[in-house]
């Protein structure tokens, strides 16, 4: 089991919104702008968070309470960039990080918290998961830190997985956990 006070949770928010072909954060999703979800859903959680966005990304649009922005000047190299800024940016006493995208609206306080009760001690990579589908949030312990680090590219921490660097531990998810926003017809119809 990881302790809050010991974990940063680190927001993505610096993606391309290529397939969308505007900046999907700012969109509008039942009522609010779809990143605003997620600041909303976190900003109560007790401890450590900051934000990833892009060079010019409107923040001015977002209430971002409790978070610390920490800008990514490489996003367009890819995911890795952003979880690599974040990274960079935590406590460095900090023993574990819940990764999570601004771009999945469904994903709630409760998860992260209950992703932190079942993680594991260890080199373990925890996440959620629906249907044999890999979710969010993602938990990374600290001993996973330097190699995630090194990713490069359009890549996640589930490469270190993939690379057999990393065990995978699974959650038992909905299809929430696996939901994100990638083209504006998912405005319409997510779930």
């Amino acid at each position: 089991m990881a302790k809050p006070e010991r974990v940063a949770l680190i927001l993505l928010a610096a993606g391309t919104s290529s397939r969308f072909k505007s900046e999907k954060l700012t969109a509008f999703f039942e009522g609010k702008r779809l990143l605003q979800w997620a600041l909303d859903s976190f900003s109560l959680l007790e401890l450590e968070k900051i934000l990833v966005i892009k060079p010019g990304f409107p923040l001015g649009l977002f209430s971002p309470d409790g978070f610390r922005v920490v800008v990514n000047y490489d996003y367009e190299t890819g995911i890795a960039s952003s979880i690599k800024a974040g990274l960079k940016s935590i406590d460095p006493r900090s023993e574990g990080l819940v990764l999570t995208l601004g771009d999945m609206p469904f994903i709630e306080r409760r998860d992260v918290e209950r992703l932190l009760a079942e993680a594991p001690d260890g080199k373990e990579l925890t996440a959620f998961a629906f249907q044999g589908i890999k979710g969010f949030p993602t938990f990374v312990p600290e001993t996973l830190f330097f190699d995630l680090s090194k990713i490069e590219g359009d890549r996640g921490a589930f490469a270190l997985v993939k690379e057999g660097i990393a065990k995978f531990r699974s959650i038992e998810g909905e299809k929430r956990h696996t939901v994100d926003i990638d083209v504006p017809e998912d405005i319409e119809s997510p779930l």
